[in-house]
Order: structure tokens, then C-alpha cells, then sequence
């Protein structure tokens, strides 16, 4: 099974957002990076793919057994 980590400037960051549509919509854009590994960078860690919704990002590193969010924006 695969995995999604959020680090934890990720989470301080998911935890500040403006509103509970803001939150919604980076979980949801998590939700489909989930499920999407061809959005994902090489598996490694080393390189650090940006995926981005209509109002927010993710940044994410992809290893073998899934990806690690390192940061989350949002631009609504």
C-alpha cells in the first residue's frame, strides 16, 4: 500500500490556512496526487515535484512506498 506523509511544515501550514474551503482544497489535491503516480517525481526523495490545483500547490518527493508532502500554499 502506498503511503502520503505530510511534513511537518506541511501540516503547520495546512493547519493555517484562511478557512475551511482553503483546507478542503488542499486535501482534495492530496486525495488526487494520491492517486496519480505519474504526477509524482522519481522515487528518491532527492527530487521535488510541484502539483497544483486551481487555487493551491503541494510540493512532494516521491519514495518507493509513496510521497512525503514537504509544503502546501494556497493563493485564494
Amino acid at each position: 500500500m502506498l503511503s502520503v506523509r505530510l511534513e511537518w511544515l506541511a501540516v503547520e501550514v495546512l493547519d493555517e490556512l484562511p478557512s475551511d474551503e482553503a483546507r478542503a482544497a488542499v486535501q482534495g489535491l492530496l486525495v488526487d496526487v494520491a492517486r496519480r503516480p505519474e504526477w509524482w517525481p522519481q522515487p528518491g526523495g532527492e527530487e521535488v515535484a510541484e502539483v497544483f490545483g486551481a487555487l493551491c500547490w503541494v510540493s512532494i518527493v516521491a519514495y518507493l512506498d509513496g510521497v512525503e508532502v514537504r509544503d502546501v500554499g494556497w493563493a485564494g
